[in-house]
């Protein structure tokens, strides 16, 4: 709920263990953690956060499954997974808002008064990996 500028970001990432990964061409400053370097294949970790400075944005990824659930085929309990816990904290101190679509996906999006970003938070789970995506506020029309 802190994240309103690419410094906040990073402070938050950093913070929270995360390693810098890249800045793409399209100005999103991307980290990992416990990257997993691979200059042939990308890239892997289990969790991703991103910051687009163009509109000062931000992602989180964080997968849901563990190696262990999938070598025996079984459902982990998600209940401690971060993905889990961010929702968790959104649903009690904010509000819902709506059903936002983006890229195609739907989102449920949710209001915080407490929040320094202006806007929505939304959240989906999509292939095994959850996702938290920050929704600015729509310019005003002329």
């Amino acid at each position: 709920m802190s994240i309103d500028s690419v410094e906040m970001f990073m402070k938050v990432a950093i913070e929270n263990g995360y390693e810098f990964d890249n800045v793409d061409e399209d100005e999103w400053v991307t980290y990992g953690y416990n990257i997993v370097r691979d200059s042939i294949e990308g890239n892997k970790s289990a969790k991703w956060i991103y910051y687009n400075q163009k509109d000062h944005r931000f992602s989180l990824a964080f997968s849901r499954t563990n190696i262990i659930s999938n070598f025996l085929g079984t459902d982990a309990d998600n209940s401690e997974n971060p993905y889990d816990l961010i929702v968790k904290d959104i649903k009690e101190k904010c509000k819902y808002y709506k059903i936002l679509n983006y890229k195609g996906t739907a989102y449920v999006t949710y209001s915080c008064s407490e929040s320094s970003y202006k806007g929505k938070i939304g959240f989906v789970i999509e292939e095994g990996w959850g996702y938290i995506r920050h929704f600015p506020e729509e310019e005003p029309k002329p």
